[in-house]
């Protein structure tokens, strides 16, 4: 029997929230910082931290997750953002009428480009706050990128400039292969019980979380028979159109031995959890988290 995690909670600590990026924080953090937003827009802006703090802020609870997390990955994280809502400073600074791409630049020298209208998506979000605290430098301290649907690569931190541009752009990822579209496929995992955990002969119930960005889930599907039939698990409601979902299923093993357990999901969009794909590289991985217990 090994050891268990830690129970999975709806809003991720910062200390335990994933951390990925090039090189870590920047630094030198360029003092005073400042948000600039230029290019091909009638007004620029050179926004301050305390002016943007100043400017009317949203609260809204999202997961984020890595591009590289393997099946059953545990590089994800839900927290609530306090932030500007982008498309308010889309508007502020009015992109040309052809403009059809943002290219964002951090502290640390990293680059990420996205389309225009994606910044105009009702969750995209500048934040200064993760959990009702100011961020962290690991996290993007004092600005970052929150945008519901994509991968982790895109969610730049530490920025400190968008570029509104026409045309195509080739980020930092984007030059060595990976996805330029970064959109998060449907995942599913089992957090309870653990791979080759012994459990008693009774009735168990299995756990975990599926994540779609921001397309939702609309049912979750799990097997206890190496995937010969699959049952409907209870889904918990989401704490927003852009988390993760807990989802439970009862099962009362009918003999003593080894069980194959299994889980795949279907979001509200009825796009099914595709499986055979294990590799990251270079869109992410699309695998079915299959893990085996045993009934003592």
């Amino acid at each position: 029997m090994i050891s268990k995690r830690k129970e999975t909670l709806p809003i991720t600590s910062v200390t335990e929230f994933y951390i990925e990026d090039i090189s870590g924080p920047p630094d030198n953090p360029i003092d005073p910082w400042h948000l600039k937003i230029s290019g091909q827009v009638a007004n620029s802006l050179d926004l301050s931290l305390a002016q943007i703090r100043a400017l009317p802020s949203i609260q809204q609870i999202a997961t984020l997750t890595c591009i590289g997390n393997p099946v059953g990955g545990r590089a994800m994280g839900n927290a609530r953002w306090t932030g500007v809502p982008l498309k308010s400073l889309l508007k502020k600074a009015d992109p040309e009428f052809l403009a059809n791409r943002l290219i964002l630049r951090a502290g640390d020298g990293y680059y990420e480009s996205i389309p225009l209208k994606k910044g105009y998506h009702p969750g995209a979000l500048l934040a200064y706050q993760m959990n009702d605290q100011p961020l962290t430098r690991d996290h993007g301290y004092p600005l970052r990128l929150i945008l519901p649907g994509l991968y982790g690569i895109k969610q730049v931190k530490w920025l400190n400039e968008i570029e509104i541009s026409r045309g195509s752009f080739k980020g930092y990822w984007q030059e060595r292969g990976w996805t330029q579209k970064a959109q998060v496929k449907i995942c599913s995992r089992i957090d309870t019980p653990q791979n080759a955990e012994t459990l008693p002969f009774r009735t168990q119930v299995i756990k975990g979380i599926a994540f779609s960005g921001d397309r939702g889930i609309q049912y979750v599907q799990v097997s206890t028979d190496g995937e010969k039939s699959w049952a409907l698990a209870r889904l918990e409601k989401p704490l927003s159109p852009y988390s993760w979902v807990f989802w439970s299923f009862k099962w009362k093993p009918y003999r003593r031995g080894p069980f194959n357990l299994a889980v795949k999901a279907t979001d509200l969009y009825s796009g099914r959890q595709e499986d055979g794909l294990r590799d990251a590289f270079p869109s992410g991985v699309a695998g079915i988290h299959r893990i085996q217990v045993y009934i003592a």
